[in-house]
């Protein structure tokens, strides 16, 4: 490697929430760790959310969390868990990213003014040579300004071609006139700012025509699968936030599964640890290792979630809720025969034993997952990323 890339310089900033949302925080660890073993020198700006997790040899600069729909600190602390918990953002229809960005608080005004200004300290302190934004768009801000490359993550329905809502970008206009930047149609067209996009996923899953766009497939690196599903003995359920509450996933998949054959573990944060049979909740697990021992897993439809599954050819029961991006994966794993789909209004044990019952007998859809999950190892991975920022 050349003296020039050894000294290159890159701050890593993940979008921020109070609800669990490990995509981009869990990418960013991925891209930072493998930045830095092509020896650049990374930092990462990450708000010390609950997605939070310090990543081992690289320094984090402070970076302010939002508060849902720009609320009071106090009050969003308070009511925020209880909204969680009880089912309340469940019941909320998502049409489309900026809408996310809008409830997480990200397009707050205050939040926006704030947060670039901490980016933009973390651009000048690090001395960084490029930004990349994992869907952060405060972080495209701050590299405007600062003038140094952008680099971004990105997907096919968060593009603003695919759903947006005009009206959330009303705080966000307000600051970029301001900082005398072009105001937009929605804040989604912020990251159409970036040098080049990254796009953790495959063509056939998101076709997106735009200039830029690398394919990366799965940034997580696995080897294939060689386990005989057939010998699986766990189920793995994990669903995210807003779309089915904690206290209404755990009754159901107990009684769905109570008494089966199988070991079922769920991961929720918003559920005390339990050991009781065959049922097993912690706030995570190391779904690496169970996935590789899993004949089904239930998940919300979350990018991460939908490809960890495929890459270890494990069918999947998707319950999307009504958030557009979870419905857009699910139908393409239904498309692609590698899993059922429920929808939240029919989340109950009955149709859920029924439908994994089905798909554990059914071949065609661990060879589809099967097939999947090899497109997605074989697409780039990380070494894309590397490839087009040393390029």
């Amino acid at each position: 490697m050349s003296n020039k890339m050894k000294r290159c310089r890159g701050l890593i900033v993940p979008m921020s929430a109070m609800a669990e949302t490990s995509g981009p925080a869990s990418r960013c660890r991925m891209i930072a760790e493998a930045l830095q073993r092509e020896e650049m020198d990374i930092a990462t700006c990450m708000a010390e959310d609950v997605n939070y997790r310090k990543i081992a040899g690289i320094h984090n600069y402070y970076l302010d969390i939002p508060m849902p729909l720009g609320l009071p600190a106090p009050v969003a602390m308070r009511a925020f868990p209880i909204a969680q918990k009880t089912g309340i953002t469940a019941r909320k229809r998502v049409h489309s990213f900026d809408q996310v960005l809008f409830m997480t608080g990200n397009l707050n005004y205050k939040y926006l003014r704030k947060s670039v200004a901490s980016v933009r300290k973390a651009i000048r302190d690090h001395k960084a040579d490029f930004v990349y934004s994992e869907f952060n768009i405060s972080a495209c801000i701050a590299a405007q300004k600062e003038n140094v490359p952008l680099y971004c993550t990105v997907s096919f329905p968060t593009q603003h071609e695919y759903a947006h809502r005009s009206k959330y970008a009303k705080g966000l206009n307000k600051l970029l006139k301001e900082l005398e930047l072009p105001s937009v149609d929605s804040a989604l067209q912020v990251f159409d700012w970036a040098d080049k996009s990254f796009c953790p996923s495959i063509r056939r899953f998101e076709p997106i025509d735009k200039e830029n766009i690398y394919y990366c497939g799965a940034l997580r690196e696995t080897a294939a699968s060689d386990t005989d599903k057939a010998a699986g003995n766990k189920i793995i359920v994990y669903m995210g936030n807003g779309t089915i509450s904690a206290k209404r996933m755990l009754k159901v998949i107990r009684d769905a599964f109570k008494d089966g054959k199988y070991e079922v573990y769920i991961a929720s944060s918003y559920l005390k640890k339990e050991d009781c049979g065959k049922l097993h909740v912690a706030p995570r697990w190391d779904f690496n290792k169970l996935l590789d021992e899993a004949v089904l897993f239930i998940n919300h439809g979350g990018q991460n979630s939908m490809v960890d599954g495929l890459l270890h050819s494990v069918p999947q029961i998707v319950v999307p809720g009504k958030v557009f991006e979870r419905k857009y994966n699910a139908v393409c794993i239904l498309d692609n025969h590698a899993g059922m789909v429920i929808e939240q209004r029919d989340f109950n044990a009955r149709l859920v034993r029924k439908a994994a019952e089905k798909i554990i007998s059914n071949d065609r859809m661990y060879r589809a997952a099967l097939k999947l999950g090899n497109e997605f190892r074989t697409a780039g991975g990380l070494q894309t990323i590397i490839r087009e920022i040393e390029g």
